[in-house]
């Protein structure tokens, strides 16, 4: 893979990320949980922009994944989110759900340090680090359910 294919795809990532997080704040209950989702979904955005900006410096066209696409499987993730929601999972089922998509997410950027620059992988790498901050936070709000699962 070319380190600008490698950017589009974690672009696409952080867009399918980003829209997950959208989708949990509006389907949990607790208005912490809504603010936490609505701060993780600002700063995916941010991480696809700033991918975006990354692609340009290497020649890329910039934008090219588009801000608002994302992947035909994030759309299927989310859309089976939606429908435990409505099964009843609850708040607990959304946030074990954002977990989930978080250590997707830190698999993507661990797969993508290995075809990028430098200079890329400072950037890649202090996104990695914030995805996992997420993910520590999000095992926290599991805990008192006796959660996370895996």
């Amino acid at each position: 893979m070319t380190k600008l294919e490698t950017l589009d795809n974690l672009v696409k990532v952080c867009i399918d990320s980003a829209e997950r997080y959208r989708r949990a704040a509006a389907d949990v209950g607790k208005e912490k949980l809504v603010q936490f989702f609505q701060q993780q979904e600002a700063a995916r955005r941010r991480d696809a922009d700033e991918l975006n900006l990354e692609r340009k410096r290497l020649g890329g066209e910039g934008e090219k994944a588009g801000k608002e696409s994302g992947s035909v499987g994030g759309f299927i993730d989310r859309t089976a989110m939606d429908l435990s929601v409505v099964m009843s999972k609850g708040d607990t089922g959304v946030v074990e759900w954002c977990r989930e998509d978080a250590e997707k997410v830190s698999a993507e950027y661990e797969k993508a340090l290995r075809d990028v620059d430098s200079t890329s992988r400072a950037l890649l790498e202090r996104q990695l680090a914030e995805n996992r901050a997420t993910l520590a936070s999000l095992d926290k709000v599991l805990k008192p359910y006796g959660h996370p699962r895996s």
